[in-house]
């Protein structure tokens, strides 16, 4: 009879390891707001999960459903939460991923000199853990990155604005931050970036002055001026306004030069405090959204 020896203290820590990997992965993928605490407690189930699945020896059957009640006790447990629904598709998809992964770390270790130094000796096996841990902090960190560029790709918009014959092409951010309403006419206040116009104003432009406040500002004043018409391209829709209320910041509004214009979400809202006159309305003809000013 053959028997194997297992250290089970070592399948606690590679099952913790890998299950915080994943939980990690799980959290950036879907867009959950997870906190180290749950996710270690996520990890410390699965963790326990592994180590009894190893020493009972269970039937099939209950190995399956011992998974998918670990996987469903991960998961409220590192992410918090209660609705039964979400729970499900979170397991669901902790499930795939963990499979997907499996595949992969097999493909890197059968197919790639990987296998073969790890079992050598080359490759110390306790590397294993702060490259889990150092990965799990990046794939957390990375993820909300990309999810906030995406979200801000999101709310980009072409916009063509216009003003005594002249137009120009600008690239805009919808910015519910943006609450600025002029205090004359209580239109919302656009703001662009005042370089990005400076070819664009006529010389003898006249400007009104609109108060802000902003951190560590608390009072401020920013020029600004009543435009002939804005037309904003936005998820396939074409929005028009007359006489739309920009403002002008002497600074660049984006250090990456994305947008040089800032969209007040109300254009795009029936019933806001202003006036509805004020509110973009969707217009079915095309326009022309150039790059450069054009006369």
């Amino acid at each position: 009879m053959f028997y194997e020896t297992v250290y089970i203290d070592m399948v606690f820590l590679v099952n913790f390891m890998m299950d915080l990997l994943l939980l990690s992965l799980l959290a950036g993928i879907l867009r959950r707001e997870g906190r180290w605490r749950g996710l270690c407690a996520g990890a410390l189930a699965g963790a326990v999960w592994a180590c009894l699945a190893v020493v009972a020896v269970l039937p099939g059957w209950m190995e399956f459903f011992g998974s998918m009640a670990a996987a469903l006790g991960m998961t409220a447990l590192a992410f918090r939460e209660r609705n039964i629904t979400a729970i499900f598709f979170m397991s669901f998809s902790l499930l795939g991923l963990s499979f997907f992964l499996s595949g992969l770390v097999n493909l890197v270790y059968y197919h790639t000199g990987a296998g073969y130094y790890m079992q050598k000796g080359g490759v110390p096996s306790y590397l294993l853990f702060p490259v889990i841990g150092i990965g799990s902090v990046a794939i957390q960190k990375g993820a909300k990155q990309f999810w906030r560029y995406q979200g801000v790709q999101r709310q980009l918009c072409q916009v063509t604005l216009s003003h005594q014959g002249k137009h120009i092409g600008l690239t805009g951010l919808v910015d519910t931050g943006n609450q600025l309403y002029d205090p004359y006419q209580g239109r919302p206040v656009q703001i662009a970036w005042e370089e990005s116009l400076k070819e664009f104003l006529p010389k003898d432009q006249k400007f009104l002055y609109v108060p802000y406040h902003s951190v560590g500002k608390p009072d401020g004043l920013l020029k600004g001026f009543t435009a002939d018409e804005i037309v904003i391209a936005r998820s396939e829709q074409l929005f028009r306004q007359q006489k739309p209320f920009v403002a002008l910041s002497p600074e660049p509004l984006n250090r990456q030069g994305r947008y040089q214009m800032i969209l007040h979400p109300d254009l795009f809202v029936q019933g806001h405090r202003s006036d509805k006159r004020h509110v973009c309305q969707p217009h079915e003809g095309g326009s022309d959204f150039g790059s450069r000013t054009e006369r």
